[in-house]
């Protein structure tokens, strides 16, 4: 077996790992049965149905939903802040900035449930969207960050060297300039904070209480005392919006690809 034949079936044994776990558990959504069992036992939309009547998943849906918009918001304005810096900084002061932005992806979740924990029951953030929305945004910060500096370190600074030429100052020049150059990689970063929040569940744990659960949290919770058809119909409406925003990831990226040629550094005639 050659070389080429090996990596494909690598890749086809990887993919598979991946991805049957999600279709089998997705299909056991579909069950006629009070069970999960694959194949599914008979057809039906009954489990999806109930969980679209209950307003306990629903206000556990909206949490999460209302909880990944807020952290997407905020990833997008501190991680690409941060990125702006890291690309104008020189020396250790980028390093710094570049250190403390990915620092959330290379910390252990259980690490930062812990310590986000220990300081939101002193100051009343537990059990709440706003506080859970904080430390996933500061977990959703990273995505944001290596997108835009990536992108940052690509574009030629004459270009916004001639539009101050022109008259604007800094500020100008970087809303009207530096900015829309970025946003596409920053709506990239958004989209994949906002991703990263929705599937959260150690932190979530964490910060949650009875009255405030999130998707994940809620579906754990219940898988304690056994997987029941109704966990797999939320498992199938959780991978349904994860994916729909990936695939928005996929069609935003060309445009974030457009740009970086755009505004890309170019080599100075001789």
């Amino acid at each position: 077996m050659n070389a080429g034949i090996t990596v494909r079936v690598i890749g086809v044994v990887v993919a598979a790992l991946l991805i049957l776990p999600t279709i089998i558990i997705c299909a056991t959504a579909f069950t006629s049965g009070t069970q999960v069992t694959f194949p599914p036992d008979g057809f039906s939309t009954r489990w999806i149905d109930e969980i679209l009547g209950d307003r306990r998943w629903m206000r556990a849906f909206g949490n999460s939903f209302a909880v990944g918009l807020l952290a997407a918001a905020f990833a997008m304005i501190a991680g690409g802040a941060l990125a702006l810096g890291a690309a104008r900084a020189r020396g250790a002061i980028s390093t710094v900035f570049t250190a403390v932005s990915v620092l959330p992806m290379i910390l252990p979740l259980v690490v930062g449930a812990v310590g986000f924990y220990l300081v939101y029951v002193r100051v009343g953030l537990t059990g709440n969207v706003l506080g859970l929305a904080l430390a996933h945004g500061v977990l959703g910060l990273p995505y944001v960050f290596v997108n835009v500096l990536a992108l940052l370190r690509t574009l030629d600074a004459r270009v916004e060297e001639a539009a101050r030429v022109h008259g604007a100052g800094q500020f100008m020049t970087l809303v009207t300039i530096t900015l829309p150059l970025v946003a596409p990689a920053t709506v990239v970063g958004g989209l994949l904070a906002f991703i990263s929040s929705w599937d959260e569940v150690v932190v979530a744990t964490f910060l949650s209480d009875a009255r405030f659960q999130t998707l994940p949290v809620l579906m754990y919770t219940q898988i304690r005392s056994g997987v029941e058809p109704s966990v797999s119909a939320v498992a199938l409406i959780v991978t349904v919006v994860t994916f729909a925003i990936a695939l928005i990831v996929s069609l935003v990226g060309p445009i974030r690809a457009r740009l970086a040629r755009r505004g890309q550094r170019t080599p100075r005639s001789s």
